[in-house]
């Protein structure tokens, strides 16, 4: 065996013996799994956050309109702009607030009164309540303040979870209740 050969199979049988890389090896096989691991509460974070957010939307908008008994249009649309900066510094592109002043009748059943929006339409009077009134809250003669917020958050670990999720975005629907504060009714001119 030549010189050369003697040293490479010496070297071969070190190596084979040796642990020094062992960890290193662990690390890049773990690596990746931590990188998604931490991918996963970055894109929950954020997640969580914009919940939070819209659900500060809906009851502040709703509480802030609760406050007094009567409102005009700009008033309410300078409420309803001012409420969706809320969701800042998340887009405000797939957002929409829609606010409703609901009427409940003798048989328990919820109209809109009227209505104000954000990057949606509004309800004409006379239409269902937006959302299902729980009976509890459902009171002849007294209005209630239905504030109902969507919210679509596109993040960018959102594609990656896709196959998780059946969507490539988180996606809320939240909404408040509140009766008004000063009365029974609310008006709107």
């Amino acid at each position: 065996m030549t010189p050369i050969a003697k040293r490479i199979v010496a070297l071969s049988r070190q190596c084979l013996r040796s642990r020094d890389g062992a960890s290193a090896i662990e690390f890049a096989f773990l690596f990746p799994i931590m990188l998604l691991l931490l991918a996963g509460l970055v894109d929950l974070g954020q997640g969580l956050t914009v919940r939070r957010k819209i659900n500060q939307i809906a009851s502040t908008s709703s509480e802030i309109i609760a406050m007094q008994s009567t409102w005009t249009e700009a008033s309410v649309e300078s409420i309803l702009d001012g409420v969706s900066t809320i969701v800042q510094p998340y887009e405000t592109d797939d957002l929409t607030i829609l606010l409703c002043v609901i009427d409940v009748d003798s048989k328990g059943k919820a109209t809109v009164n009227w209505s104000a929006a954000y990057g949606t339409t509004a309800l004409s009077a006379g239409q269902d309540s937006p959302v299902e009134v729980p009976e509890e809250l459902r009171t002849e003669d007294v209005q209630l303040v239905v504030t109902r917020v969507q919210y679509k958050l596109d993040t960018i670990f959102s594609s990656l979870f896709e196959s998780f999720t059946d969507d490539g975005a988180y996606e809320y629907d939240q909404h408040f209740f509140i009766r008004p504060r000063n009365g029974n009714t609310i008006t709107y001119s």
